[in-house]
């Protein structure tokens, strides 16, 4: 058995070289198209890792585009100013001259009798008027002037009215839900308006002042009246 195996190790290092072998063995020198196809393939890698890389094809393209682009429009701007810098043309126009048209002598007399006879003075006697003019036709029905109401507004003053025998609540809001009396006035007492109006629960409400007492509140304009301005109150 161990003259077996030193046969195995005489083989094997007969047929791998060492490791020192390896390192001294001299590198084959590469072509000079090996070397071609090294930096061509540096080159197409830095170009696949840049986003940015545009052919020198493509670009030279791109160049060409953009100067024909540039030279079109050139030429359009310097078209359109040959036709605005062309002299307009004159509109024609026609002088349409009238006719003269003699007149006979005796028409011109006749005509010139008539403007004399037109600018004399004349007299025109009037029809005689009666003594006495009677109107005929249906009788007029006499119309009587009143004071008409003035709307509710700010600032005029206003009374209680149509209430009767009752009186007018006066609320601390412009409601019937959830509202107390403050207190009742009766027909004829005297308001100064001061808000309003509010629509709540099917009415217009208004805030009223009592100048008498100091009191303020919220009625329905149901029962409120303006006065005019005739009756001598002052607001």
């Amino acid at each position: 058995m161990s003259e077996n195996a030193g046969q195995v190790n005489e083989a094997a290092e007969t047929q791998f070289p060492s490791d020192g072998e390896l390192w001294n063995k001299p590198q084959p020198v590469p072509t000079r198209a090996q070397l071609a196809a090294r930096r061509q393939f540096r080159r197409a890698l830095k170009r696949a890792q840049n986003p940015l890389y545009i052919p020198f094809p493509w670009l030279l393209l791109t160049l060409a585009v953009v100067l024909l682009a540039l030279l079109g429009t050139v030429a359009i701007v310097v078209s359109l100013r040959g036709d605005a810098s062309a002299p307009a043309l004159e509109p024609p126009v026609q002088i349409v001259t009238a006719a003269v048209i003699q007149v006979p002598n005796t028409m011109s007399q006749d005509l010139t009798s008539a403007a004399d006879a037109d600018s004399a003075p004349k007299v025109i006697l009037a029809a005689e008027t009666p003594a006495s003019i009677v109107l005929t036709g249906p009788a007029v029905p006499t119309v009587i002037i009143t004071n008409t109401p003035v709307p509710l507004a700010l600032g005029l003053q206003a009374v209680v009215h149509n209430v009767g025998n009752d009186e007018l609540n006066v609320r601390n809001v412009p409601s019937l839900r959830g509202s107390d009396v403050l207190f009742r006035a009766p027909a004829g007492t005297l308001f100064n308006i001061i808000g309003g109006p509010q629509e709540a629960d099917g009415y217009s409400w208004w805030q009223l002042h009592d100048p008498q007492f100091e009191v303020t509140g919220w009625a329905v304009a149901n029962y409120l009246q303006t006065i005019p301005e005739s009756s001598g109150q002052k607001s």
